[in-house]
């Protein structure tokens, strides 16, 4: 009997391919050179193309188009898989729907999901388009599962689902293309383009995956925790190219503990694999247990974890693009994080002796790792499976055993628009909420109807509690006594300090009467009173988007610059006042105060008119370095959100000089004086893109404060206004060793001085994204002598670092050298002023509880 089937075996596989197999073109064939060659690569509307072509003509695959990326370019999804589980793909998702959330299961119904469920794995290819060779492998994984007739294939195809992302960043794909291809044969080929590949974020479009500002990760997102809820995912990288050649899992400590040991024991099992398999194929180079750890939350790989999805990267050596390089062994090094020296150890056991290092070879390395992943996704489909599960029931027990047991979003909040914000961002991350239907009592507090609940009792309680709770990263020095280990990426992110919204951890177990909200909206507003002026507390971010909207509809806005009150009522200062002009304004602002959700009152008489001073639509210029700023990108994105009208302004612009003609605010974003002044320098890009504001630029940019325009700097730039305006400040923290003081990527608590037009509408206490930033002193006496140019005030503080609560969220040493020292503030220059902010007030689109200091620079 065992013969006989042998010999059906051996018949089958003699069979030749079938027409609609046989007409599908290779890769090579069809983009008209091989996959990876010196060069060359194949563009997005190629790869497009491809992927469409060969979903044409196999039953293995299907290719959808499930968005637009934020260019409009098409977001593609390939579904790989035997022809049989193709045609069931829907039955497929739902077991995959009941894995991810077991409370969801029938009775009965468990082992049978178990047994019928396929291992469902995503890859992710090329979320940073400089890292090409992944979207070109894209290609050449697709057709070989989709014409591949060998044992290893057949089994793959049996027992994994295959949901291959050919890039997480599409648009980037031609703008890096273009630009490599410009720069072929020139000193700069392969480096220096002067933009970022994603319009907004760049590489950061890697530090999106909690917070989903960007339209590709909202699309991804949807794919893994509403549609297709995959048990691993596989996200595909390229690395700087002075080290290892390939890196893979286990990484490198601390871990977080809100990660289950699951998933690290699950990554050992995977990288092994990996790394075996790469070792079999020849391929040196290869680190594990080294620089990338698992302790933050925010990537492509490390989000899913929160989610009981099993995470893994690798990071290649890259090439200049598709351009070969050489390296002697010489010129390769080790990495702090778990690789001293260049040398062989057990995570190193095969160091690269150096030559030649060629896109290909990075093709080579990604393509034995897909397929290692593929195959233990594949013999071990019971165990990733049960474990998927298990790890949701765990959840879910946990949550209702021990604490928290849910976090609890009143409706009395200070900005209830940004925290109808924060629930749209956690549930588009899966979290379960619900809303009180009556008032309950929680750790003995009462609460009304309408609080917003998310148990902590569900799948993805991990998610919820690394968001909601602070973080407390481990001390880590280099070495005992030695300097600190900076975390690979951030340190602490807590959501609600972040965004200002006031949650509350319930650490008892209680009984509410509450239904499941799906949609999130601001409730409709009152306006409250009677009268033709119109005025607001301005304490919501959703007020600058009010005035904004003002502005271009010339309705007059005024701020209130003291304190002032009706008999009903009390106004602080920073009240905003809208004195539309007839009906059709009127109603046109009142439409806006109800979308945007705000508290507004109409009055009959106004505060008197010294108290009151006019905002004109502020002309507002931002700084474009031709250095792909990111922190430049991530700022024009939040005042985009909030509806300002800006200008980029580039070097020649300033440089030209009149800014004050064109400009009443510009902002600096975070740069290092030597990139602002200098650029980038010959040979490193092209020639019209060569070099930063220089001396010219610099005093075009003091003639423009001095004449009345407001400078704004943020964290880093705030050197280039101390250094190059002379002003009487000094950064305390300047000097010091990282044995005195360290403190990267972590939450501070500031008090603010709310009676300062920077703090306009500000709380007294907020969280400040802290990141090797800076702490200000005023240099005590300085006399005018000491500060040749025009006359410079007396500095206005805006914000200082808290000494009884310093740390909210993250890690810091030393933190006496910081505490009661600045943080922000503003100093007047000639007509004009500066203003200095220390921290990230808009870091990567997270703190809104910062973002008022920003628009008030701005508008103020």
């Amino acid at each position: 009997m065992k013969t006989r089937v042998f010999v059906l075996y051996l018949l089958l596989m003699s069979i030749p391919l079938s027409s609609s197999v046989a007409s599908i073109q290779s890769p090579e064939e069809f983009i008209g050179h091989p996959v990876g060659a010196d060069f060359k690569l194949a563009r997005w509307e190629t790869i497009v193309d491809y992927f469409y072509h060969v979903a044409e003509e196999t039953d293995r695959a299907i290719v959808e188009e499930i968005g637009r990326t934020t260019e409009n370019a098409p977001f593609l999804l390939a579904t790989i898989s035997s022809p049989e589980t193709i045609e069931e793909i829907g039955r497929y998702k739902r077991y995959q729907r009941l894995l991810s959330h077991p409370n969801e299961i029938q009775s009965g119904e468990r082992e049978q999901v178990l047994e019928k469920a396929k291992t469902v794995v995503l890859i992710s290819c090329a979320i940073h388009s400089s890292e090409i060779g992944s979207s070109q492998l894209s290609m050449e994984l697709l057709y070989q599962l989709a014409v591949d007739q060998d044992e290893r294939t057949r089994e793959i195809l049996d027992n994994t689902i295959i949901l291959l992302v050919p890039s997480a960043n599409p648009d980037g794909i031609n703008k890096v293309i273009d630009w490599y291809e410009s720069s072929l044969g020139k000193p700069w080929e392969g480096q220096g383009m002067p933009w970022l590949y994603q319009k907004y974020v760049g590489h950061d479009n890697n530090r999106d995956w909690f917070m989903l500002t960007q339209q590709e990760t909202r699309i991804l997102t949807r794919v893994l925790y509403e549609e297709w809820y995959p048990c691993i995912i596989y996200d595909i990288h390229q690395m700087g190219n002075s080290g290892c050649r390939f890196f893979l899992p286990p990484f490198f400590d601390p871990i977080n503990p809100n990660v289950d040991p699951i998933i690290h024991e699950s990554l050992k099992i995977i990288g092994g694999h990996m790394a075996t398999e790469l070792a079999e194929n020849g391929k040196k180079g290869v680190l594990t247990n080294a620089i990338y750890d698992n302790w933050w939350h925010g990537g492509n790989r490390t989000t899913p974890y929160r989610h009981n999805i099993v995470g893994i990267l690798t990071e290649a050596a890259s090439p200049l693009v598709a351009s070969p390089i050489f390296q002697r062994k010489s010129e390769l090094s080790g990495h702090t994080r778990g690789l001293q020296e260049y040398r062989p150890q057990v995570n190193f056991a095969d160091p690269w002796d150096g030559g030649w290092w060629r896109l290909r070879d990075v093709i080579d390395y990604e393509e034995i790792a897909c397929y290692a992943l593929f195959n233990v996704a594949a013999r071990y489909r019971d165990r990733f499976n049960r474990n998927y599960l298990e790890l949701g029931e765990k959840a879910i027990r946990l949550g209702a055993e021990e604490p928290p047991f849910a976090y609890l979003i009143p409706k009395e909040q200070r900005d209830f628009p940004t925290a109808v914000k924060m629930l749209r961002i956690l549930r588009m991350g899966g979290i379960e909420i619900d809303v009180a239907e009556d008032s309950f009592i929680a750790d003995g507090v009462e609460y009304g109807a309408g609080t917003y609940i998310a148990y902590c009792a569900q799948p993805y309680r991990n998610h919820l509690k690394d968001l909601m709770e602070p973080q407390e990263y481990p001390d880590r020095f280099l070495y005992p006594g030695g300097p600190a280990e900076a975390p690979y990426d951030v340190a602490g992110w807590t959501l609600p300090y972040q965004m200002g919204v006031n949650v509350i951890t319930v650490q008892t177990t209680f009984d509410a009467e509450s239904r499941r909200a799906e949609i999130f909206s601001i409730p409709p507003v009152e306006i409250r009173g009677s009268g033709s002026t119109y005025i607001t507390k301005n304490q919501t971010t959703n007020d600058f988007i009010l005035a904004n909207r003002a502005f271009r509809e010339e309705i007059p806005v005024f701020v209130m610059t003291e304190k002032w009150g009706t008999r009903k009522e009390d106004y602080p200062t920073g009240c905003l006042l809208y004195a539309p002009n007839g009906s059709s304004q009127e109603n046109q602002l009142r439409e806006w105060i109800e979308e945007l959700g705000l508290e507004v009152a109409r009055i009959s008489s106004s505060p008197p008119k010294e108290t009151l001073a006019e905002i004109p639509k502020p002309r507002l210029g931002l700084y474009q370095p031709w250095t792909a700023n990111m922190d430049e990108g991530w700022t024009r994105f939040v005042i985009e959100q909030f509806e300002f009208d800006y200008t980029s302004l580039h070097n020649a612009e300033i440089r030209a000089g009149n800014l004050r003609d064109r400009y009443d605010a510009i902002i600096i974003p975070d740069m290092g004086v030597d990139t602002l002044i200098n650029g980038s320098k010959e040979s490193t890009t092209a020639p019209q893109y060569v070099g930063g504001i220089g001396d010219i630029g610099v005093a075009a940019m003091q003639d423009f404060v001095d004449q009345g325009g407001r400078l704004l700097c943020l964290d880093s730039s705030c050197f280039f206004a101390i250094k190059h305006f002379d002003l009487p400040i000094k950064n305390v923290l300047s000097g010091l060793k990282q044995t005195e003081f360290f403190c990267a990527g972590s939450l501070l608590r500031i008090n603010l001085n709310t009676d300062s037009p920077v703090a306009f509408g500000m709380p007294k206490k907020a969280a400040a994204y802290f990141s090797r930033s800076y702490a200000f002193d005023i240099i005590k006496n300085a006399t005018r002598e000491d500060f040749d140019g025009p006359a410079i005030g007396k500095p206005e503080i805006v914000a200082v670092y808290d000494k009884t609560v310093t740390l909210l969220s993250g890690w810091i040493f030393g933190e006496q050298h910081l505490q009661k020292k600045i943080a922000a503030l503003a100093i007047p220059y000639g007509s004009g002023k500066i203003v200095l902010y220390g921290f990230r007030v808009q870091h990567r689109a997270q703190p809104h509880g910062t973002f008022r200091l920003l628009f008030n620079g701005i508008l103020y």
